[in-house]
């Protein structure tokens, strides 16, 4: 098939028209002689017979009947000129009763039937034109035995090829047209045997096959050949050299093959030369530009891969070049300047590179327009661009351009549209642009330009387009904008401009289109942007409007597409707006609109989108809302709308999203509903809405988003949501009464659903076995219900995608699930708050690579901790509070990754952080907090510390935990941890809450400690800590001394024991209560090894050896009484006693 063909012009004959036939015939009257008639010509010599009647182009319309011509009465009539009328009705088969005519023209009417063969009884023909009217059938075979026709134009109609097996050759033809009617099949073989032929036009139908090789000997005189649009296929055949006489080859939009020809370079007496829309494929011949005789040469959207032959610069009469939507590569040659003749210059949608030369425009005096958009030019745009001084037309957008727009501009006081769009130009737009009068489009969006709008462009006051769309533009729209009075579209989003728009705009003018988008306008928008009540494009979002609405608005009834959301509207709703047939998207989301729902809205049956969400509109929701049957997504989220939902919302067969989400709705979901057939998403969100889930949402097989979250729901789910095997975005039905087990046939089946949520209701019972058939889910949150059992196992072939599971607040038991093992994607666990017991197993660390948080806070998991946790580089956030671990804090824990350097610290998405989606609870400096999250936030910067507190730890605080610079909490109380605080915990330099309390700790508190400066909470309560309490820094904030408490070592501030009350005296009595504790201990220890050593002298001799040890072991007991109560006492920092 032909890659483009012209579709054919509807046409429109209007009867009124005939109402013109007397008043132009208005000379036709019995009372003046025929010949003196317009249009009718006589000739003496015919004895005053009327020979011609020519009423071309006069709006004639009806039959041929309207004439009351009796053709009979007319013998002697030799061309009948009724070209370019709107006549309609049947050629009638009497006009074959002109037997002298030699002319007949019916051209350009509203002709309709078939052509009456009798037409070829006219002997005398010579002229035959129906061109452009709406005859239809075959073509009669009569006509080609008309012995003297010479013109056969039969083009733009509906005929067909029927007949043409019984033509005749028409050896006296040299002007044959067909085009644009419905001929089929192979070249007509009746045409190859008129071989006078000279002008040969069949463009515009569906022949087919193979061009005839013959045309040179068949048809030898041709000069025109027009065989565009229909479907030959093949090459381009070589034997066309041998058309001595072509001045035309037009071959465009066949499926030609093979590349153009070289032998064309060799038809010297060629004009026009047109190859586009086949798939030639090849290069362009450089022999080409031996056509000096070349006016016209298009090539367009041929699949030519080359570069451009410099020789094309020879042709000095084209005036028309059209080689674009090609690959064309390389630069555009600087040859091309020897083009002086040309007016038309494309190259559009190549490849081209390189800069644009400036000669181009300096060597072609009659350029009229110059495309060669999508390319990729670089450099700057020619200043020499201004002397083109004829230039109506420049487009040079979608390139890769560099630099300012050239001041230049300005001096082509002929141009009519420029786009300069999408070219990364930069800099001022030039006030020189304001001296293009004749200007009607400016397009220069889509780049980086800066400063402001130009006044001066209030002087182009033909100006009908402008858009600027897409730059780095500030400033205020200037007030002079208001003088182009025919400005019709103004598009100025995306931009920096601020301040007001000028209160006139609109004013006096049509205005159609309107885009204030994305920029910082404030104010109000302008009383009179709809007073032509031609505006049917109005987007203003994301601004800092206010004020009420234009009143104009409401009776704007040419209004398709409107967008207000995301500014600061006041004003009641229903005065803004009325009844609009025609608007198909409008969203005011995100204002502060308020009064109630018209049920004027149900006369806007075009709407296809309706958001008001965000706004606070109150009332109930009109049941008139059922008739825009056209809608396919309505929001009204975030109201104060009250009342049922109604139900013939189930009315709307093509909406696909419906949002009425967190607003004040009560009763029952309709199950009407479930007759929207094309319902994609529904949220329903944050409402009081009661009653069970309705049976009929199952029928809703295209349904892949739903969120029935925070309302009053109760019952059962539905076994029936399992045939929403769409279901894939989401599926939300927490926080609400829901009760009963998960249906397992029903969940079963949701294979290709990513978000599960069904925390916080009061669902029982153990989880469906087929859960880890849910291989595309990636969130599950089941928390706070009441399951139970164990988590079931997974399928050996199980393919995870989970990235975040919540199962806190249950009741499950068993040891650590074995199905997440294979869970790599896995970012945050939450199993805490249950009743898991056994050892944490070492796989997590192995298994779960991309684990960010890990709770298993409150179960009953014991052992030891396996310091295979460490491998987890991306864990920030880990809790295992409240369960019965013994043993060490692993060493390795200093080599978690992303604590240790706080610049690796991520953040999550809050989908993988909470189970309550808009809130995050943790324990976070020392009690429960609840973090909300704002409505529109989509990640957040995770917490990162260690919780162990609650459990059976004991010994050494591993030095290696100061490592985690990135700490933000540390929380190991209420454990069995003895030594004393490591000195370097200071070097925690994030940290905000450390509690090291109910532990037995001693030994004195680092002075390190208080050079944290961003510690907020602190607990050391419930240790035996002794010495002075640090001062200075961040320590002297925290003033409760409940934080030291039960540490009766301690003194200083802010506990009440000045640390000045202990003397010398009471130290050396502290050091001989150490002395005899330890004496104590020697002696314990020495009738211990004693006993020991007596048992061993009963089977071996040497009585003097264990005198020798006796005497060793009470030299040890002294030395180690001194050294422990030295140091008991340099460690209370009481030194200065000393000194």
């Amino acid at each position: 098939m032909p890659q483009h063909r012209r579709s054919r012009p509807t046409r429109y004959w209007h009867g009124s028209r005939a109402s013109l036939t007397r008043p132009r015939l208005s000379g036709w009257t019995r009372a003046t002689p025929v010949c003196t008639w317009r249009g009718v010509g006589c000739d003496a010599a015919a004895g005053g017979r009327v020979t011609t009647l020519r009423l071309r182009g006069l709006g004639l319309g009806g039959g041929l009947h309207t004439l009351e011509l009796d053709f009979a009465a007319f013998p002697a009539l030799t061309e009948l000129d009724l070209n370019g009328n709107s006549f309609a009705g049947d050629i009638p088969a009497g006009i074959s009763q002109l037997r002298s005519l030699a002319s007949l023209d019916l051209g350009d009417n509203g002709f309709n039937g078939s052509i009456q063969p009798q037409i070829g009884h006219l002997s005398g023909l010579v002229d035959l034109c129906l061109y452009n009217n709406n005859l239809v059938g075959a073509i009669p075979h009569q006509l080609s035995r008309l012995p003297k026709i010479a013109h056969f134009d039969l083009g733009a109609n509906y005929l067909t090829d029927q007949g043409f097996a019984k033509f005749s050759p028409m050896p006296t033809v040299t002007f044959m047209s067909l085009y644009d009617n419905s001929i089929n099949g192979s070249f007509p073989d009746f045409i190859l045997k008129s071989g006078n032929i000279t002008y040969l036009d069949l463009s515009q139908n569906t022949l087919f096959g193979l061009m005839p090789d013959t045309l040179p000997e068949k048809l030898p005189n041709l000069m025109y050949l027009n065989l565009s649009n229909n479907e030959f296929s093949g090459r381009i055949p070589v034997s066309l050299r041998r058309l001595t006489k072509l001045q035309d080859l037009l071959i465009a939009a066949n499926n030609l093959t093979g590349g153009v020809p070289e032998f064309l370079g060799s038809m010297s007496q060629l004009r026009i030369l047109e190859l586009g829309d086949n798939q030639l494929g090849g290069a362009i011949p450089p022999v080409l530009g031996q056509l000096q005789m070349l006016q016209r040469l298009k090539i367009k959207n041929a699949g030519l891969v080359s570069t451009l032959p410099p020789e094309l610069g020879n042709l000095k009469n084209l005036t028309f070049l059209e080689i674009s939507v090609n690959h064309l590569s390389g630069g555009l040659p600087p040859a091309f300047a020897g083009m002086c003749a040309m007016r038309e210059f494309g190259l559009e949608m190549n490849r081209l590179t390189g800069e644009i030369p400036s000669v181009l425009f300096t060597s072609s005096p009659e350029l009229i327009s110059f495309q060669v958009q999508y390319n990729f030019f670089t450099g700057r745009i020619p200043k020499e661009v201004g002397m083109a001084r004829k230039l109506k037309i420049l487009f040079l957008f979608s390139n890769n351009l560099c630099g300012s727009i050239p001041a230049e501009l300005g001096e082509l006081e002929n141009l009519e549209e420029l786009d300069l769009s999408n070219s990364h130009l930069s800099g001022p737009i030039p006030r020189s642009i304001g001296n293009l009068k004749q200007l009607t489009a400016l397009a220069l969006f889509f780049n980086d330009l800066t400063g402001v709008i130009p006044p001066e462009i209030g002087n182009m006051t033909a100006l009908q387009r402008l858009d600027v769309n897409t730059n780095l533009l500030q400033g205020e729209l200037p007030a002079t904008i208001t003088a182009l009075e025919n400005l019709q579209y103004l598009s100025v989003f995306d931009n920096n401009m601020s301040g007001t728009i000028p209160p006139d705009l609109g004013k006096g003018i049509a205005l159609q289109h309107v885009s204030f988008t994305n920029n910082s306008f404030s104010g109000e928008l302008p009383r009179h942007l709809c007073d032509g009540f031609a505006l049917d494009h109005l987007t203003a979002n994301h601004n800092n409007f206010s004020g009420t609405l234009p009143p104009c608005l409401k009776n704007c009834t040419s209004l398709y597409r409107v967008r207000l959301d995301g500014n600061h509207f006041t004003g009641d709703i229903s005065e803004a707006f009325g009844i609009h047939p025609s608007l198909e998207y409008l969203d005011i989301s995100g204002n502060e609109l308020t009064g109630e729902l018209s049920s004027d809205w149900g006369q806007c049956t075009n709407l296809t989108l309706l958001r008001m969400n965000g706004n606070r509109i109150s009332g109930r929701i009109p049941e008139a809302f059922g008739s825009i049957t056209s809608l396919k997504d309505l929001g009204l989220s975030g109201n104060n709308l009250t009342g049922g939902i109604p139900l013939d919302l189930g009315h709307l067969n093509l909406l696909f999203n419906l949002n009425l989400s967190h607003n004040s709705f009560s009763g029952p979901i309709p199950a009407s509903l479930g007759n929207n057939s094309k319902l994609q998403k529904i949220d329903m969100s944050g409402n009081m809405l009661n009653g069970t889930i309705p049976v009929a949402l199952g029928k809703l097989d295209a349904l892949i988003f739903l969120d029935l979250s925070k309302n009053r729901l109760s019952g059962k789910i539905p076994r029936e949501l399992g045939n929403l095997v769409q279901l894939q975005t989401l599926l939300d039905l927490s926080s609400n009464f829901l009760s009963g087990w998960i249906p397992q046939a029903a969940f079963c089946k949701l294979l290709s659903l990513h978000i599960l949520i069904l925390s916080n209701n009061q669902l029982t019972g153990k989880l469906p076995d087929c859960l880890w058939d849910l291989e595309n889910l990636q969130f599950l949150d089941l928390s706070h219900n009441a399951f139970s059992g164990e988590i079931p196992a997974a399928k050996t072939s199980y393919n995870c995608s989970l990235t975040s599971v919540h199962l806190s607040g249950n009741d499950f038991t068993g040891v650590f699930p074995s199905a997440l093992e294979g869970c790599k994607k896995l970012i945050n666990l939450d199993i805490g708050n249950n009743s898991f017991f056994g050892d944490i197993p070492i796989w997590i660390g192995k298994s779960l690579p991309s684990l960010k948080i890990l709770s298993l806070k409150s179960n009953k998991f014991s052992g030891e901790i396996p310091s295979e946790l460490s491998q987890l580089s991306q864990l920030q956030l880990l809790d295992m509070t409240n369960n019965g671990l013994t043993g060490l804090i692993p060493r390795s824990f200093g080599n978690l990754t992303s604590m240790k350097n706080p610049k690796l610290i991520s953040s999550v998405e809050l989908l993988q952080w909470s189970s309550n989606y808009d809130r995050i609870n943790t324990i976070w400096k020392g009690q429960e907090q609840i973090f909300e999250i704002n409505t529109f936030a989509i990640e957040i910067q995770l917490l990162t510390g260690i919780s162990l507190s609650g459990n059976s730890l004991s010994q050494c605080i591993p030095d290696e935990l100061m490592n985690l610079q990135g700490l933000q909490f540390l929380n190991l109380s209420r454990n069995y941890l003895s030594c004393s605080i490591p000195g370097n915990i200071g070097s925690l330099k994030n940290l905000e809450s450390l509690d090291l309390s109910s532990n037995e700790l001693s030994g004195a508190i680092p002075p390190s400690l208080a050079g944290i400066s961003t510690l907020s909470i602190l607990n050391l309560s419930n240790n035996h800590l002794s010495g002075k309490i640090p001062t200075g820094n961040q320590l002297q904030t925290l003033t409760d001394p409940s934080i030291y408490s039960n540490n009766s070592g301690l003194c200083g501030l802010p506990l009440n024991n000045s640390c000045t009350n202990y003397s010398l005296a009471s130290d050396e009595r502290y050091c001989r209560t150490c002395e005899d504790q330890h004496l104590s201990y020697c002696v314990m220890a020495g009738v211990v090894f004693g006993f020991w050593l007596w048992f061993g002298m009963l089977f071996s001799i040497g009585t003097l050896r264990y005198a020798v040890f006796c005497f060793v072991d009470g030299i040890q007991c002294k030395v180690m009484q001194k050294v422990s109560c030295i140091n008991q006492f340099l460690s209370r920092g009481n030194t200065a006693q000393y000194l």
